[in-house]
């Protein structure tokens, strides 16, 4: 049976060795392997590992995201951006994508997912810098500090300091400082609900909230983050702890739900996954705070989709959901 076990693990290391990167350490392959299967389909791979990576260990994604890096330079130039320092740390970056028109545009601002843990600026843009420049809009797509290196605080003051940054570069980059839309997906919906609603975040790095004209949240669950950590299964809960403590007061202090009161920003556009409870259950609540507080708000729940094609198809010419952002954008500006 062992000797079974081991011929079946070669068989799988081998059957991955042609199709993925030779520098991924032997059991990450076999990680990837019983996560998707044993194929010599690329694009299969890809496939299941942008649905599935938060399945993988966490060396494994740090790996997957190391052969991004070294890739990212080049990718970021070739599509038109350029890769900016907003901090010392090395996560303190964005990446800035001009408007091909000129002149001082709106800006559009993606904050990327990952459980606040992992991810990466360039894996977040996909087709959205591409889509918006051709709208006319300017776009950044924004890194911060991961946990354990800071807590979700730490990456919403980031977040500030980034657009802070962007601001102070304006007149250089070419667009309006005081029009930007703040998006975000997954963990990154949570980090632009918490920038948006706390105004510490802004105040601390001199960014007025009325620069911000509106806030898109893609499939975020942790805007009221007790009430998830109540009732997240052991691997959703272990990243939950990992970000915010076992303690109910950092919790809530990190929570938008608790700052839905006015000052915060004006519109807002929530989209969910129509399949998944807790992100529908959460957006509705936070959508229900702000209405209640004044503000222009829609949570709409998308069909068809998963959390992370949701995200993917953003951008995409056609997709249902790109075309709810794209006319919320025109009405908050």
């Amino acid at each position: 049976m062992k000797k079974l076990l081991i011929a079946s693990l070669a068989i799988i290391s081998i059957g991955l060795s042609a199709r993925l990167p030779a520098q991924l350490e032997p059991g990450c392959r076999m990680e990837i392997a019983k996560l998707c299967g044993m194929t010599r389909d690329r694009g299969a791979i890809r496939s299941c590992l942008r649905e599935k990576y938060q399945s993988l260990s966490k060396p494994c994604l740090q790996s997957l995201m190391e052969l991004r890096r070294d890739r990212e330079p080049q990718a970021i130039t070739a599509s038109g951006g350029t890769s900016y320092s907003y901090g010392s740390a090395e996560k303190q970056a964005f990446d800035f994508y001009p408007a091909p028109s000129g002149g001082r545009p709106a800006l559009i601002v993606f904050i990327h997912g990952g459980g606040w843990s992992i991810g990466d600026k360039a894996t977040g843009t996909q087709n959205k810098a591409s889509h918006y420049n051709v709208l006319g809009y300017a776009f950044a797509s924004i890194n911060y500090r991961l946990v354990p290196e800071t807590d979700p605080a730490g990456q919403a003051a980031d977040i500030a300091a980034a657009l802070a940054a962007l601001r102070a570069k304006s007149d250089t980059l070419g667009f309006d400082p005081d029009r930007i839309i703040l998006s975000g997906h997954s963990a990154g919906a949570h980090l632009a609900a918490l920038v948006s609603t706390d105004p510490r975040y802004l105040e601390a790095a001199g960014v007025p909230m009325r620069a911000i004209r509106g806030t898109v949240l893609l499939d975020g669950a942790g805007y009221d983050v007790p009430r998830q950590m109540a009732s997240a299964g052991p691997m959703l809960g272990k990243m939950y702890r990992d970000a915010f403590t076992t303690d109910r007061a950092t919790q809530l202090r990190l929570s938008p739900l608790a700052y839905a009161a006015k000052p915060n920003v004006e519109n807002w556009l929530i989209l969910f996954d129509s399949n998944r409870a807790d992100s529908g259950s959460q957006s509705e609540a936070l959508a229900a705070a702000l209405k209640g507080a004044g503000n222009i708000v829609r949570a709409v729940p998308v069909n068809d989709t998963s959390h992370m094609k949701l995200n993917r198809d953003m951008g995409v010419e056609g997709d249902p959901a790109t075309g709810l952002v794209d006319d919320f954008i025109k009405s908050a500006l």
